[in-house]
């Protein structure tokens, strides 16, 4: 039974609230959990090796390499674990280092294409102002042969912040969040669209960009779709603005003179709540970030997937959301919760069959912060019982050097180029009650989607539009 959560704007009709529960009540199911199968486990970088706090970002896997880039640092792994090579960032971007002025790097990305073969990655200098958007190409499948790196100037004035990154047929692209200065105040976002024919080239290069400063068509964080079997000419923006998720298109996104226009806002009556602050055995609570769509956007067919942490007023759980990219109409949604726990730092990825794929963190006041995953289908509109990959040995994490108990934004899920069954999640546990640690997972969904599990969740009716919505500014991370 697919049952939308939210509504287009322009779709005025409520129903009644008798109406309502009587549709939510029809979608709720519980059943014993399937859990996939876990294929490998093994530790990637942590405090230690970065030295920063939080780590940020994620990973990507590709021609039997499985690339992590976190604040401080990026490591080269193979299949099973083993640490082929490991480096700075400052390194990583010597190739640049004239454009950013010596400081330091941070918020990194990166992204395996299967259509070009190659690794693509960003991050941003840390300039008070006018900062610099850094991308990177690699110069073969192999990412240890090194990479092609470019640097883009923000938006004159501005600190460009949480840098997206995506790649699909058409382009390589990154959004920002807008800053008055490193320590200032939200302006708005902005988009940066490169023709991928420009830097997969023999010789790459930034070609024919086109910028989007300070754009009004898109909202806060704003995430390009990657697709990694796009052949289009034009690239989908997922956002959130005020009461709403924005899609946004890029028109032309291959070539010069590109456009970028809003297409669609559909209201989400969660977003807005303002996160809880999780807490942990010992009673420290900890950053839950904010209800941006964080950790990337993923198209797979005609569907397009994300997801994000909001508030029902007790609990943090995740919302997820599957559009349609031919008619923006919503395929399915839903949220994601477990009892006792606050769910938190979401990402998501899906194959061509409708599997898809969540992973998040979680903890409560007698549960330590753990890694889980929901293996989901499209076909039912149904999430399995969400499973622990791994479980952090600390209760009571705490390191606030930035005044706040930071915790992510570090979650990345992503399919095999070379088995869609199997999907990889880069996740953050705390190591010690001081330093944090990362794991890689890699996991096969075909046992856990042999016969679909009833859902843990619940698909909201889309009467509850008409609760009240509150503009928040979303704060710099």
């Amino acid at each position: 039974m697919n049952v939308p959560a939210f509504k287009l704007l322009s779709d005025r009709r409520q129903l009644s609230w008798v109406a309502m529960l009587a549709l939510a009540a029809a979608c709720v199911s519980a059943g014993p959990a399937r859990a996939a199968l876990t294929l490998t486990q093994f530790q990637g970088a942590g405090l230690g090796s970065s030295g920063y706090v939080p780590p940020d970002m994620g990973g990507s896997v590709g021609d039997g390499y499985v690339v992590q880039m976190l604040n401080g640092v990026s490591s080269i792994y193979s299949y099973t674990g083993t640490l082929d090579s490991r480096q700075t960032l400052s390194t990583f971007w010597s190739g640049v280092s004239g454009a950013i002025g010596g400081t330091s790097i941070s918020d990194p990305r990166v992204i395996y294409d299967p259509g070009s073969g190659l690794w693509f990655a960003s991050a941003i200098s840390t300039q008070s102002t006018n900062n610099n958007i850094l991308i990177a190409v690699s110069k073969t499948s192999n990412p240890t042969a090194g990479f092609n790196e470019f640097s883009i100037a923000s938006a004159s004035g501005t600190f460009a912040d949480f840098p997206t990154l995506a790649v699909n047929g058409a382009a390589v692209t990154i959004g920002t969040n807008n800053f008055t200065g490193s320590t200032g105040s939200y302006s708005a976002s902005s988009v940066y669209s490169i023709p991928k024919a420009s830097l997969t080239a023999a010789t790459p290069s930034l070609g024919s960009i086109t910028r989007f400063d300070n754009a009004s068509s898109v909202g806060s964080a704003p995430e390009a779709v990657t697709n990694a079997s796009g052949t289009g000419t034009s690239t989908s923006i997922v956002s959130t603005s005020g009461g709403a998720y924005t899609l946004s298109t890029v028109t032309g996104a291959n070539a010069a003179g590109a456009t970028l226009s809003q297409t669609q806002q559909y209201t989400q009556p969660l977003l807005n709540n303002a996160l809880l602050a999780p807490t942990q055995p010992g009673g420290t609570t900890y950053d839950a970030g904010d209800n941006r769509i964080s950790s990337g956007a993923y198209q797979s067919g005609n569907n397009i997937y994300f997801v994000n942490t909001v508030s029902n007023g007790t609990a943090d759980v995740i919302a997820w959301v599957i559009l349609n990219a031919t008619n923006d109409s919503v395929v399915a949604n839903g949220y994601l919760t477990m009892p006792g726990l606050n769910l938190t730092y979401p990402s998501i990825s899906a194959n061509a069959d409708g599997t898809f794929v969540i992973a998040f963190n979680g903890s409560g006041a007698a549960n330590n912060i753990g890694d889980y995953y929901a293996v989901c289908s499209v076909a039912t509109s149904q999430c399995g019982t969400p499973q622990a990959s791994f479980i952090s040995p600390a209760s009571n994490y705490s390191n606030a050097p930035a005044g706040t108990n930071r915790w992510g934004d570090y979650s990345w899920t992503t399919v095999d180029p070379t088995n869609p069954s199997t999907f990889w999640l880069f996740q953050e546990y705390a190591a010690t009650n001081s330093s944090w640690g990362t794991v890689i997972t890699s996991i096969s969904t075909a046992s856990a989607i042999a016969a679909p599990e009833p859902a843990a969740l619940m698909l909201f009716a889309a009467g509850l539009g008409g609760l009240g919505l509150v503009r928040t500014r979303p704060r710099r991370r």
